[in-house]
């Protein structure tokens, strides 16, 4: 995530990391994202678009129950519900965005606005700032609550239960892929 050598003043700073159209491919390829999964997270996101507010719950739920994840939504010990709120809307954007995206830039923006967020930067006009520093082993556990709550959802609706899991299984990819975006080292250069 945050790079340490960032902060050492006496480096100027490291060129951004370009995410260019072959790396984006590559990375998607690693994790087996196909052209039928993302017509599969198409449907999916047809269906989750009506449940994020039950997914942001359970994730809500999950990270509050665990004090090491709560710690980074709580002030002075409690949940902060004012900041929680905030981040509604951002959620729904990017469950849609998720969902819907094409490799464009409005997509990719909103995806770098998150990045920075979790790196330790301020993000204009969003209204939030930075969190604490995450560890990567903390947001990469996130991956699988987020995945997992959109499940129950896909299912309720009348897919076979092949479709279910082929919706399912491309929302984990674009979970984990979104994340693997999130950590891409700022500045540096793979391997990362």
């Amino acid at each position: 995530m945050n790079d340490a050598m960032q902060h050492n003043a006496a480096r100027p700073d490291p060129p951004k990391a370009s995410l260019d159209a072959q790396t984006l491919v590559r990375l998607k390829r690693m994790l087996l994202f196909t052209n039928e999964d993302e017509q599969y997270l198409t449907m999916a996101g047809a269906i989750l678009m009506d449940h994020t507010d039950d997914i942001l719950n359970n994730w809500y739920d999950y990270m509050l129950k665990n004090n090491y994840l709560a710690y980074y939504f709580t002030k002075k010990g409690e949940p902060d519900t004012g900041y929680l709120q905030t981040l509604r809307p951002h959620f729904r954007k990017w469950i849609h965005g998720l969902c819907t995206r094409q490799e464009g830039t409005t997509w990719w923006q909103f995806e770098e606005r998150i990045a920075a967020q979790l790196q330790l930067k301020n993000t204009p006009g969003d209204n939030l700032e930075p969190l604490p520093m995450i560890f990567l082993r903390y947001l990469s556990t996130f991956i699988y609550p987020v995945a997992e709550a959109g499940r129950s959802y896909l299912s309720r609706h009348d897919h076979p239960a092949a479709e279910v899991e082929r919706m399912h299984q491309a929302w984990f990819k674009a979970v984990s892929f979104s994340v693997l975006l999130w950590v891409y080292p700022d500045g540096l250069n793979a391997p990362f």
